[in-house]
């Protein structure tokens, strides 16, 4: 994904500076980056865990804990010693070994996730499919797409040439949204096996042509 949106800036016709990537637009972009894993099955719950262990790994560093530290955290989250020492060493690049600060990229993973995919949903549900192309039209911020939408509109930027398969059949993508989100809405910390076979006992039994609560009373 990075290599699409970066072709795409530098073949934007009067603003190539778009194909170059800036501390501002990472998070946007590492986001993309991670929701395309998602999306075309190339990450598994392992990878999911691992970018969010290291998001609460920088956080202990920023607070303090030292390499040590943060290593054995990694290793009582199940990690090996040698995944476990990798994953440190991510934390710790160009940072004082002691804690208190910490290499913070990979928290950008994550909240840039949330970023790109709340940013595609908003704009299947406002009807506004045209930001969905401004995000791979060159290396943008959130932002960006929607305040340089009047140049989009207007021709002076170019929409992406290169666009993922995922991202170009907006219906497909409207789809994976709007399940994605009914589906987070289910509150499963109230719901357990028995509660869940017990409902699914129920509503079977209706559609199969049994008889309704009312009736069988």
């Amino acid at each position: 994904m990075h290599v699409a949106t970066a072709q795409n800036g530098a073949l934007q016709p009067n603003l190539k500076s778009l194909g170059l990537g800036a501390p501002r637009t990472t998070q946007t972009q590492e986001g993309i980056a991670t929701l395309a894993e998602l999306f075309t099955g190339s990450m598994d719950i392992n990878r999911l865990r691992r970018l969010a262990l290291r998001v609460l790994a920088v956080q202990q560093a920023l607070e303090g804990a030292d390499f040590i530290q943060v290593f054995e955290g990694f290793l009582a989250a199940g990690q090996s010693q040698e995944e476990s020492f990798r994953s440190t060493q991510r934390v710790f690049r160009g940072a004082v070994l002691r804690g208190g600060s910490a290499f913070t990229k990979d928290a950008a993973y994550l909240t840039g996730l949330l970023g790109v995919h709340t940013l595609l949903r908003i704009a299947i549900r406002d009807n506004r499919p045209e930001l969905v192309g401004h995000l791979f039209a060159g290396r943008l911020s959130l932002g960006d797409t929607v305040r340089l939408a009047p140049l989009f509109e207007s021709g002076w930027l170019q929409g992406p040439v290169h666009l993922p398969a995922w991202a170009s059949d907006l219906r497909l993508l409207a789809a994976n949204l709007a399940f994605s989100a009914f589906i987070t809405r289910i509150p499963l910390d109230v719901l357990d096996l028995d509660v869940l076979m017990a409902f699914a006992d129920e509503h079977e039994t209706d559609a199969s042509g049994g008889c309704g609560p009312s009736e069988r009373k």
